[in-house]
């Protein structure tokens, strides 16, 4: 494998699991918000939807 495409792919899979450790941290910063903030983002026009779409609802 040539060095250049191997920096490459190192490069992507570092980018790839840093942004699974946001997310990861997202979700648990989530979880530890009492019920009555997260319902106050669901509010949120700007918010609601993207809390919706990782599947955090007000229930």
């Amino acid at each position: 494998m040539k060095q250049e495409l191997k920096e490459k792919i190192i490069a992507y899979n570092k980018a790839v699991a840093a942004s699974k450790e946001k997310a990861d941290d997202f979700i648990t910063l989530l979880g530890a918000l009492p019920p009555g903030q997260v319902k106050n983002l669901l509010k949120d026009e700007v918010c609601a939807p993207i809390l919706e779409k990782y599947g955090i609802t007000g229930a």
